[in-house]
């Protein structure tokens, strides 16, 4: 529980420095502890499959997860 804990910590670090629009909406919706879980939930779901059943180097699978589940700010997107 507390490494999921840092993990969503992370997340919400991220977002609040490259997705504060989206951040904001998620707050304003009332979406964003479900958010965040489901994001938290991704990411160590790839994790585990990069590392486990992939067995790939733990950076490497680290890297890759931000890449994919932790998008680009939010100027890049539009």
């Amino acid at each position: 529980m507390e490494d999921q804990d840092r993990l969503s910590s992370l997340i919400l670090d991220h977002w609040s420095r490259y997705q504060p629009k989206m951040l904001a909406q998620l707050r304003s919706q009332n979406r964003l502890q479900q958010t965040l879980e489901e994001t938290a939930d991704q990411f160590a779901d790839l994790l585990y499959e990069l590392v486990s059943v992939k067995k790939m180097e733990y950076i490497q699978a680290w890297d890759i997860a931000i890449r994919e589940i932790l998008p680009p700010e939010e100027s890049a997107l539009s």
